[in-house]
């Protein structure tokens, strides 16, 4: 609402608990803003106080004119990677794809495991470690940018790194540190971590439920990174499948880190990709753009490989909906007009996600089969699609399935993975998606695929 002397702009609620019940009681709220401005950020000079604590006591509302009398000097700042470095990067990448070292990771239920995700994220942390301890004078560093990490060996190998010198930057949802009252985000906050709770609160018509920072990458040491579909939970959610990559790669970590420094407040830089390359990294506010300048994000890229396949499409997804596309189309419009020119479409989905009402109310099993399916899924039931919906081997009081994967699998070479569900919601959140296109990684998901099939009830 702009006229000539006033520039107003519509806000979004967030709301904030004065007496916390594992932190204490707030004593002061204050707020900082950054300008992006010539591709360059700029912090605010002060951090403005909001609130001071004995104004929770009172029954009015608090307005504060912006100034330096109820201020305190601003420390935060912000970094942009180079925008020349990750073009040259991309290009790099792309026509060397085994500079990646790309390596799938799959949960498979078992935490234990040698080859699980979280050996893989442990080890890197010791590693990162050590090469803090070698060169003692460099800055070395461990980036998490990941949903959720309410796990206490992770939390506990963070401060053990920052005890020795690594530092250590954390990005989690505003919600999930917030609501959970976890200890885990309370030490890491006490031990001067730096910890940012983002918010995510777009508004439009087709997002089904809100919103978050829903990013799932680490970083060690600026060359190594490992992204997927799984929040660092593992002793809650152990039993989960789930699946990811690994890399080993400065240019992949380059991107990422372009990522992470623009949720710290920096300018997201821009850089042209090929969708044909051999890999793509896309993010849903990212600055990727096509060669004519469009921006090619997740949702593109999905609609675009699925109108691309000519023999097969594998889809292994935690949730489905009708994940829209630019021209009024979708992705189960897609989806079904690749049968209908002769592709083999099948997909394994989480069949207790897959259905209409309350997915926390206890059902019988044969309740839980009479639950009508959601109109997505029930859109590709009726035209012909073979749908496998999964549950975990054992009747619970509320039906389970542990899937939480977000892959695809087209004409046994592409493969699509990341943190991005498949309805509109992610395209309003923050979530990656890597496009891989390599038969070896893809015969790596296909067995992960046929493995899915053999160890759940599928119904």
């Amino acid at each position: 609402n702009a006229t000539w002397k006033s520039h107003r702009r519509s806000t979004r609620d967030f709301y904030v608990h004065p007496f916390p019940a594992n932190c204490g009681r707030v004593t002061c709220v204050k707020f900082a803003y950054i300008v992006h401005l010539d591709e360059r950020s700029i912090p605010s000079q002060h951090e403005y106080i909001f609130f001071d604590g004995h104004h929770f006591d009172g029954d009015q509302y608090q307005r504060r004119a912006i100034s330096s009398e109820h201020a305190t000097p601003n420390g935060w700042r912000t970094h942009e990677v180079d925008a020349a470095t990750l073009q040259r990067d991309v290009q790099w990448i792309d026509g060397d794809f085994g500079s990646l070292h790309a390596i799938p990771k799959f949960t498979k239920g078992l935490p234990g495991h040698p080859y699980h995700p979280k050996r893989y994220i442990h080890d890197q942390i010791d590693e990162t470690i050590r090469h803090k301890q070698r060169v003692p004078d460099q800055l070395v560093t461990i980036k998490v940018c990941v949903d959720c990490i309410d796990d206490t060996d992770f939390v506990n190998h963070l401060l053990h790194a920052a005890a020795n010198g690594v530092w250590v930057q954390v990005q989690v949802d505003w919600r999930k540190m917030t609501l959970t009252h976890s200890d885990n985000y309370l030490r890491l906050k006490r031990s001067g971590v730096e910890l940012l709770g983002v918010f995510c609160t777009p508004k439009h018509p087709l997002i089904e439920v809100a919103p978050d920072m829903h990013n799932k990458f680490i970083v060690f040491r600026g060359s190594d990174a490992i992204l997927g579909s799984f929040n660092i939970t593992f002793d809650r959610w152990g039993a989960n499948w789930e699946s990811g990559m690994t890399f080993s790669s400065q240019g992949m970590a380059r991107l990422l880190d372009n990522i992470f420094q623009s949720i710290r407040g920096g300018v997201i830089q821009k850089y042209q990709v090929d969708p044909l390359s051999r890999f793509n990294l896309l993010y849903t506010f990212g600055r990727h753009a096509l060669p004519n300048g469009k921006y090619y994000r997740p949702n593109h890229a999905i609609l675009s490989e699925i109108h691309r396949a000519r023999h097969s499409i594998r889809l292994c997804l935690f949730l489905l909906g009708e994940l829209q596309g630019e021209h009024g189309d979708s992705v189960i419009d897609a989806l079904i007009q690749a049968r209908a020119r002769g592709v083999d479409v099948q997909a394994i989905l989480n069949g207790h996600l897959a259905r209409q009402g309350d997915p926390g109310r206890e059902y019988t099993m044969e309740e839980e089969l009479r639950r009508p399916l959601l109109p997505a899924v029930y859109r590709l039931q009726q035209a012909g699609i073979p749908l496998l919906l999964a549950y975990g081997r054992y009747d619970q009081p509320v039906p389970y399935c542990p899937i939480h994967s977000k892959f695809c699998v087209i004409d046994e070479r592409i493969v699509l993975e990341g943190s991005f569900n498949w309805y509109n919601t992610s395209v309003y959140s923050h979530d990656l998606y890597v496009v891989v296109n390599d038969p070896v990684i893809a015969r790596i998901y296909l067995n992960e695929y046929e493995q899915t099939q053999r160890d759940f009830r599928i119904f």
